[in-house]
């Protein structure tokens, strides 16, 4: 009998290589991984049957009544956020409560990142409607921050920029207090850069906000799409073993090549010691507190207008693995 072929199309995180090297097989299946192209071909090509999309997507897709992917608990991107605030290098801001009443500048609005990013504030005790945002493009003028994203209808205190200009001028200008991006922005990284980080110590705090909640943000996860899955629905078993497999293979291999950064191994034994062996789980079990405080981040944030039953995010998956 012959193989399906499937295409999953998913970013070159280090986990997929032994599952793309050929050290992993997905049982019954003839894989297509595509780690070149970018992962929005998902919703373009119909020649792919699955692979990576964003976490709040879906759930604002499931809470629309859009049933076109059938999620798997395989998240490929985590990702702590308080290091995602900028601000001009004299500002006088230096703590999360200070961006209340101030104007703040994101690219986009229901993105999963910049959602876990307001996530902190609130849970900072800080209301996103305390702030006055805007909307828009960071540092090219011609980047639309809506395309290819669910459409929701944004809180009145989220603004957009005017045409042609940049968040990032707006920020250098005195416009904006503040920036909220998922990626250091490229001037960033200048010498004497006039932005800096809110938080200089981000990584102590993004520990203390682990060992507070329990929670290392998922921000993508794994889909299938629905006319796949409802023609072979092992297949979404197949792929999540051979995911699964492929990452435990990684995490065996890495403190043993850990040669990406001098001290990558003390960054991974810190880890380690802080999160346990492994941080960045699979399956729905393991990340229930995750999954769950993703979804209520969903409603107060009114990103949806109902609450998301989390058992319902992973129920169709979870039928097969129990088959």
């Amino acid at each position: 009998m012959t193989k399906p072929s499937i295409t999953l199309i998913a970013n070159d995180f280090g986990y997929i290589g032994p599952l793309a090297c050929g050290d992993v097989q997905a049982e019954g299946i003839d894989l297509i991984l595509d780690r070149v192209s970018p992962i929005g071909r998902i919703k373009t090509d119909a020649s792919v049957d699955g692979g990576e999309i964003s976490f709040s997507s879906y759930l604002i897709g499931l809470a629309q009544g859009n049933r076109s992917f059938v999620g798997l608990p395989v998240f490929p991107y985590w990702a702590f956020r308080q290091r995602c605030f900028y601000v001009r290098r004299n500002s006088p801001l230096k703590d999360l409560k200070d961006l209340v009443g101030k104007r703040v500048g994101t690219n986009a609005w229901s993105d999963s990142g910049n959602t876990w990013t307001r996530a902190t504030l609130r849970e900072a005790g800080i209301g996103i409607d305390q702030i006055a945002w805007w909307v828009g493009p960071v540092e090219d003028p011609a980047y639309d921050s809506w395309g290819g994203r669910p459409k929701i209808t944004v809180p009145p205190y989220v603004h957009s920029p005017e045409p042609g200009s940049t968040l990032m001028e707006m920020l250098l200008e005195g416009e904006i207090d503040a920036l909220m991006y998922p990626l250091a922005p490229k001037l960033f990284y200048k010498e004497n850069s006039p932005i800096v980080r809110l938080l200089e110590n981000y990584v102590q705090v993004e520990e203390a906000y682990y060992r507070r909640t329990g929670i290392y943000p998922g921000h993508h996860l794994i889909g299938l799409k629905r006319e796949v899955f409802d023609r072979d629905p092992w297949i979404a078993r197949s792929l999540f073993n051979a995911l699964d497999q492929s990452k435990a293979l990684w995490q065996e291999r890495r403190k043993r090549f850990a040669e990406s950064t001098p001290w990558m191994l003390a960054d991974i034994e810190a880890a380690m010691n802080l999160m346990g062996e492994d941080w960045m789980p699979n399956g729905v079990e393991p990340n229930r507190k995750m999954i769950q405080a993703f979804c209520e981040e969903q409603y107060a944030q009114k990103l949806i207008d109902q609450p998301l039953d989390p058992t319902t995010v992973f129920a169709e998956f979870e039928e097969v693995m129990s088959e």
